[in-house]
């Protein structure tokens, strides 16, 4: 069995439920203390644990540069390191920012329940998982 496989979500995810989705891949990859975001800190980040911030972007656009400069503001300030969970594509302009930045973009899948390193950085994320503190 796929190690995704309970992730798929046969209508696919938007939200709450994506958010959702991203927490479990987290917790897949080693970060088992990720928590999501309520009330005031989800107006921060949608997903956290002691050494990571992670932001859930479920419209299957391109991903916005903005949301990356950010999420880059936030951690830099926090001390934690940013991961950004995409549903859409990504430009390669905003591939390299993000690499630049040290910020995971991870492209999600939830029909078929497959994550994939959007980036250089978010490769080497899913080949050596999340670090815990």
């Amino acid at each position: 069995m796929d190690a995704y496989e309970s992730a798929r979500r046969r209508w696919g995810a938007t939200g709450a439920a994506a958010v959702e989705l991203c927490h479990q891949w987290m917790l897949r990859l080693g970060a088992t203390d990720t928590v999501i975001s309520r009330g005031e800190e989800a107006e921060v980040c949608d997903l956290y644990s002691a050494r990571y911030l992670a932001w859930v972007e479920s419209r299957r656009g391109n991903l916005d540069p903005e949301v990356v400069e950010r999420a880059a503001s936030v951690s830099s300030s926090d001390g934690r390191a940013a991961l950004v969970f995409i549903a859409g594509g990504v430009f390669p302009s905003v591939q390299d920012r993000a690499d630049a930045l040290a910020i995971g973009l991870l492209r999600f899948d939830a029909r078929a329940g497959d994550l994939d390193g959007a980036n250089a950085v978010g490769r080497r994320v899913l080949a050596s998982g999340l670090v815990v503190a």
